[in-house]
């Protein structure tokens, strides 16, 4: 069973459901579909969430949970390589054509997991997970514990 991290809100920590990119969209879905983000590795995890807090709110960081989340071994996923993601990023308006692509690939059903490498570190993936698939069911919680991010990374105003 692959395992994934996921950070999120301590109010959300036991939701697998995708609501919160319904409600904003994200890289890989515009806002009104649901998508589970996750990451292979807790760093990762880490990283992409402080990139996408509002630099305001960098200045006393909030508490998150570290969720950990199986996903099983015959999950079926749709993959995008480097290339891949290295054509997307180069189009016009970046965050457009993979939300596109992201669309699609929810609206399809035909994969659990959109695996894809991270804008952040390509050498390492996110993987997006359909809560709209059959096998959605299937995506489980393993455990969840307190994430503090370190104070280091709190931004001071001048």
């Amino acid at each position: 069973m692959p395992l994934v991290w996921r950070l999120t809100r301590p109010e959300f920590h036991t939701e697998l459901d995708g609501e919160g990119a319904r409600v904003f969209g994200g890289r890989w879905n515009s806002p009104g579909l649901r998508a589970l983000y996750t990451s292979s590795h807790l760093s990762l995890s880490v990283l992409e969430t402080y990139v996408n807090i509002p630099l305001l709110l960098r200045t006393s960081l909030p508490v998150f949970q570290a969720v950990r989340i199986s996903i099983p071994d015959n999950a079926s996923t749709m993959r995008i390589s480097p290339a891949q993601l290295d054509d997307l990023l180069t189009m016009p308006d970046p965050m457009v054509a993979s939300q596109s692509v992201g669309d699609d690939w929810i609206s399809r059903r035909d994969s659990l997991v959109l695996q894809v490498p991270s804008v952040l570190v390509p050498e390492e993936d996110n993987l997006i997970v359909n809560p709209e698939h059959p096998g959605a069911h299937e995506v489980r919680i393993v455990s969840t514990h307190v994430f503090h991010f370190d104070p280091r990374l709190a931004v001071t105003m001048a």
